[in-house]
């Protein structure tokens, strides 16, 4: 019998659905049995990403759904998000201005970066009236 190499989890638009995706991928990395370094990656762009779905996709309908489903393949973990918000490519978000100093720097506005620098593959599609966002994060460690 073969080992489970993927699980979908589908959460309401609601900040404090964070902890239940936190338990969820800890429960799978674990049982995968995935490096720690390439398991903080996953754990960062999901939840960078998930939480953008959150405050910008649909902020005022908490009843809307959005999905998260992981591949564990040989080479890499492989996270796709898919929710029914306005249509929205992260991917092509403008580049974060990097700040000269901290008095220049403004709190937020990171996570589309942090997404793009750890994850090693990105896309995104718009489907069916769903933004489809899937990244890879190569095995390290």
């Amino acid at each position: 019998m073969s080992a489970k190499t993927h699980d979908t989890l589908v959460i309401e638009s609601r900040l404090a659905e964070l902890g239940r995706v936190e338990r969820w991928l800890a429960g799978l990395l674990e049982g995968w049995k995935v490096p720690p370094e390439t398991g903080f990656a996953v754990d960062l762009v999901i939840n960078e990403a998930v939480t953008n779905v959150i405050g910008y996709a649909h902020p005022e309908d908490t009843t809307r759904k959005t999905r998260i489903s992981l591949t564990d393949r040989p080479d890499a973990v492989v996270v796709e998000i898919l929710d029914s918000g306005a249509a929205f490519n992260p991917l092509e978000a403008p580049d974060m201005v990097e700040a000269r100093d901290l008095e220049e720097a403004s709190i937020g506005g990171r996570g589309i970066h942090l997404i793009k620098s750890f994850a090693d593959d990105y896309s995104y599609s718009r489907v069916s009236g769903h933004n489809r966002l899937t990244l890879a994060i190569h095995k390290k460690g």
